[in-house]
């Protein structure tokens, strides 16, 4: 993670901690370099995988779509 005081990209994770729901965790980092102290948040995106037609259009995958298939077949 970039420092935002010096712009050096090297950093340690002092504490890590999660949100009450669990969705979000929160650590405390500190710089390398100028030893400035700064708060980072991650949490999980959802994000689902896209289908590439035969002509080059990109459609949402659906899972029943494959169900579907696997019961014809």
């Amino acid at each position: 993670m970039r420092c935002p005081f010096c712009n050096h990209i090297d950093d340690k994770v002092i504490d890590s901690r999660q949100s009450k729901d669990g969705d979000v965790i929160r650590r405390r980092r500190e710089c390398l370099k100028c030893e400035g102290r700064f708060t980072s948040y991650e949490r999980i995106e959802d994000i689902l995988p896209h289908v590439v037609k035969k002509d080059n259009r990109r459609e949402a995958f659906d899972r029943k779509k494959i169900l579907n298939g696997l019961e014809k077949a």
